[in-house]
């Protein structure tokens, strides 16, 4: 299978080396769509995309490779407060958190030095190594509260 040469490629290449796994053409399917977009996804997004391109990837294989592609970093899954989880591409991206709309699913991104800043405060005062954290605050947006 063809190399991928973009950085995402040389780690999720290195990832699958290590593991002693081959860059099989529906993982290289999978991997080329996420990383195209930076929209927040669910497994069924992705399946349904596929389809449409008559493209055959069984829906292990996108669990699998969306595991894999967590392992390395280079997508984060969330849980939005929609009963299932979201995923969302992440390297590149500044960390941000979200703030997520309980009716209509409508996810915003926000950033927030205090707000970081207090974490890491409390990181600090109770001897807490991070390894990752995500902010996800439920509520109703301005549309829905019409």
């Amino acid at each position: 299978m063809k190399k991928n040469k973009t950085k995402e490629g040389e780690i999720f290449l290195q990832l699958l080396k290590n593991r002693g796994l081959s860059f099989t053409r529906q993982r290289k399917i999978i991997f080329e769509h996420i990383i195209k977009n930076h929209d927040h996804f669910e497994v069924k997004h992705i399946i349904e995309a596929l389809q449409k391109r008559k493209l055959r990837v069984s829906r292990a294989t996108v669990y699998r490779t969306l595991a894999h592609l967590e392992d390395c970093r280079l997508i984060r899954k969330m849980d939005l407060g929609h009963g299932h989880s979201h995923f969302e591409h992440i390297l590149g991206y500044k960390h941000h958190e979200h703030l997520c709309c309980e009716k209509c699913g409508k996810i915003v991104e926000f950033g927030d030095s205090i707000l970081e800043k207090r974490i890491k405060k409390i990181l600090e005062l109770n001897l807490f190594n991070k390894t990752n954290h995500n902010v996800r605050i439920l509520g109703i947006c301005k549309n829905c509260q019409k």
